[in-house]
Formats: structure tokens, C-alpha cells, sequence
């Protein structure tokens, strides 16, 4: 059904206000929800953003914790707010607890220990967005604000690579600092940012003018050639496999490969000679040698430890103390790390948390083939169509942590925490969804 062009001005605001991208509405819609919903967006800002690396001045307080904090202590406060139970949780904590026993038991506790508030955070920061992100409304506005955080780092990517007339650069392009100061880092970020704002457009497109679908279509354009301007090939990858992975499941299988074959084409005709020669001598330039030496010594680190390995974060002075031959690379002639994520893992937490980790990626998986039974026997296709763009992100994800070492960024949590958000929403039903609004296309 097509919206109106046009809606009443009101204290409520309506929710086909939400599905049209009324921006007057949204803001308005924003300015009445809660505090603690405003305290985690505000949160998800700093962390993503870092105004405080960028802007020097204000970095008079721990903004991040601060928010943290109170978006924590409103929560708990707000009557509308309902503790959620789902297996994801349980898993969640139990790879958390892991992560805390292989500190204790590790090589060197002292470097678990130094960044075992990361991992930490990142179980707080879940247990928040599926409790406090509770309606359609508040889930419309967090994506959103994810979406513009997120065409913030990819215009600037855009932006830079046009200045330099497309070419290519070894260095790449850097995001946001903190997660996404480095290239490759922000490369596999805007390669999960693809699909999931792919499926926002599917789902709502028809309650859009022209040019507000262009524009949304512009803002993907600019995400797939900032994984092009990141010169990364993991994230490069990550993105072919996600398009991939949405032709092989599309029920419109012709639709999805056109649509994957024209952003493919993008890519390819945007890439320079000298990218396509780093595909070319893949396995045989120095940094894939030094890399899969990391990778060969820590399957034997694996082998060694193998039930919670040498402890987490103690992959560096493991392997400083043993200095493995073959197995460095920066001019003082210490080890890196694997740029592996699921290397990392083996060596550092065993295949204990291995098999907790692979647990979560199956549960999200799963619950998002749920999800979309549930959306289509209610006839609201938004929620489905949002757990596809999950799929499709968590891909990009897993195909690109093969060549980085990303656990405990942001990627997997937060896809964890929006795909229990998405299967809540479709177990509620479809009466506050509003749709006969939004019917399957």
C-alpha cells in the first residue's frame, strides 16, 4: 500500500510516518522516546563516531562510559522495558565467562587483563539494545542512526577515493577512529553495512519518492567503493560472498543476480591495475607468506592448548616469548597478529571457545530463518526482510575475519543484538508493526 505524501501533524507520531523516512516526523518521534533509548543511541555515537579522538577539546570526560552508565541506570528505571529471555543471552554470557576463565589460566593474565573490559562491554552493550530497542518505532530510529553513523565513515571514503581520481592507494582509507582507524577494519564495516541497508530499501522503498530512493541507493554506492577505496581484499571478499550468498537464497534468483551482478560490475571496473594485481599474487607476496606462517603457528599453538589456549589477548606476548622463526614482521622483528580471526580464537581460547563462538554464529543463522516464518505468516515483510540484510552482513563478516582479527569489534555483537531485536518484534506480532501498511512484496 502507498503511503500518503503527507501527514498530519501530531504529538503521537504515526508509524507510516517511520516506514516513509519523514525526517520532521522521525526527529519529533526521537524527541519522545525514552532516556535510556536516547542514552544508548547517544552511546552507539561515541562509540562509532569517537568525537573525542577527533575533537581534542571536549575529551574532559569518559564520555563513552558515561553514557554507558546511564543509559544502564534509566533502563532499569523505565516501567515499559521487560527483561528478554532467549538462548542468545545464555550464550552470549557463557562465551563471555570463557573469555574470563582463559584470562585467568592464561600465558601472561596481566595482558588479559589490561582489555578484558572490551569483550565486557560488548555483552552490556547486547543485553541493553535487546531490552531497551523493544517496539518497531525505537528499532526504525537505532537503524537510522546506524545508517547515518555508518554514511558518515562511507562518504568520507567515497569523498577521498574521488579526490584521488579512483586510484589506488596500499595505505587505503581509514573511518571513524577507534574501531575504524584502520583501512582494513573499515572495509569489512561498510562490507556488513551493504546488505543490511540493502534490505532497509527493499523493505520500505515503495513508501518513498524518487528521489528519496536515490538517495538511499546513492548512499550503498558510496559504502561498496569505500570497501574498493579500503584496498582490502578480505573486505572486498566479504562483500562478493554476501551477494553471492543473497543469489543463492533469493526466492527471486534472476532479481538478486542482476542486482549482485551490477554492483559487481561497479567493483570490478572501479578497481585499479594495481589492485588486481595484489588478487593476482595472492599467496605469494610477502604480507600473504608472513600471514600464513601466523596462521600455520598458531594451528600449532592450537594443537599445544587445546581446550582454552593460551589465554585471551595473550596471542602477542605468547608469541613474542617463543619467537616462532618466520613469524614477525615490523622492523623491531616481534610477531603480529594472525590477522585471522578464527586462528586467534583457537590459540587464544581453544576450541572450547571455539565451538561457543560458531554456537552464536549458528543462533544467528537460525534465528533469523525463524524471524522470517513468523513475518510472512503475519504478513508484515519489514522485519523479514531486515533479518536477510543480518544475513547477508554476518557473511561479509565472517568471510573478511578469515584475512583480520575482529572478535570483539562491534560486527558480530551488534548484528547479534539487532537479530534478537528482529525476532522479538516478529514474535509480538503484527498489531503494533502497523502492517497492512507494509505487506510482503
Amino acid at each position: 500500500m502507498k503511503l500518503p505524501a503527507k501527514s498530519i501533524q501530531q504529538v503521537d507520531v504515526n508509524i507510516e510516518d517511520y516506514y516513509a523516512v519523514r525526517l520532521g516526523a522521525v526527529w519529533r518521534g526521537f524527541k519522545e522516546e525514552s532516556a535510556a533509548f536516547k542514552w544508548l543511541c547517544f552511546y552507539i555515537i561515541l562509540e562509532y563516531v569517537r568525537p573525542a579522538s577527533l575533537y581534542p577539546v571536549i575529551d574532559v570526560l569518559p564520555w563513552t562510559q558515561l553514557a554507558l552508565l546511564f543509559a544502564a541506570f534509566t533502563a532499569m528505571s523505565e516501567k515499559s522495558i521487560k527483561w528478554v529471555k532467549t538462548p542468545a543471552t545464555q550464550l552470549d554470557i557463557v562465551f563471555m565467562l570463557l573469555v574470563l576463565l582463559s584470562s585467568v589460566l592464561a600465558f601472561r593474565s596481566a595482558s588479559s587483563y589490561a582489555t578484558i573490559d572490551v569483550p565486557l562491554i560488548w555483552v552490556f552493550v547486547y543485553i541493553l539494545i535487546i531490552n531497551v530497542v523493544n517496539t518497531e518505532r525505537r528499532f526504525i530510529l537505532f537503524l537510522l542512526l546506524f545508517f547515518l553513523i555508518n554514511f558518515k565513515m562511507s562518504q568520507h571514503g567515497f569523498s577521498t577515493f574521488a579526490m584521488r581520481g579512483f586510484s589506488y592507494s596500499a595505505w587505503g582509507v581509514a573511518g571513524s577512529p577507534g574501531w575504524f582507524r584502520n583501512a582494513g577494519d573499515f572495509g569489512i564495516a561498510m562490507a556488513v553495512f551493504v546488505p543490511l541497508l540493502l534490505s532497509f530499501i527493499f523493505a520500505l522503498r515503495q513508501n518513498w519518492g524518487k528521489y528519496k530512493r536515490w538517495f538511499f541507493y546513492f548512499v550503498v554506492f558510496t559504502a561498496v567503493m569505500s570497501v574498493l577505496a579500503s584496498s582490502s581484499r578480505g573486505a572486498q571478499l566479504g562483500l562478493v560472498s554476501a551477494g553471492l550468498w543473497f543469489v543463492l537464497k533469493s526466492e527471486k534468483a534472476v532479481k538478486a543476480l542482476l542486482i549482485a551482478s551490477v554492483l559487481g560490475v561497479i567493483m570490478y571496473s572501479s578497481m585499479s591495475d594495481e589492485m588486481l594485481a595484489e588478487y593476482q599474487d595472492a599467496g605469494e607476496d610477502d604480507t600473504s607468506e608472513n600471514r600464513l606462517a601466523h596462521w600455520a603457528w598458531g594451528w600449532e599453538v592450537a594443537k599445544d592448548y587445546p581446550v582454552l589456549g593460551v589465554g585471551y589477548s595473550n596471542w602477542l606476548v605468547y608469541c613474542d616469548y617463543h619467537n616462532p622463526n618466520g613469524v614477525h614482521d615490523d622492523f623491531r622483528g616481534r610477531c603480529l597478529l594472525p590477522h585471522n580471526t578464527y586462528v586467534e580464537l583457537l590459540a587464544e581460547m581453544g576450541w572450547v571457545g571455539m565451538v561457543f563462538y560458531l554456537w552464536i554464529v549458528f543462533y544467528i543463522f537460525v534465528s533469523n530463518v525463524k524471524t522470517r516464518k513468523l513475518a510472512k505468516g503475519k504478513g508484515n515483510s519489514f522485519v523479514g526482510y531486515i533479518s536477510h540484510g543480518l544475513d547477508g552482513g554476518l557473511v561479509a563478516y565472517l568471510i573478511s575475519s578469515i584475512f583480520y582479527s575482529v572478535l570483539f569489534y562491534p560486527f558480530l555483537w551488534i548484528t547479534l543484538a539487532m537479530t534478537v531485536v528482529v525476532r522479538q518484534l516478529a514474535i509480538k506480532g503484527s498489531k503494533e508493526l502497523g502492517a497492512e501498511n507494509i505487506k510482503s512484496r
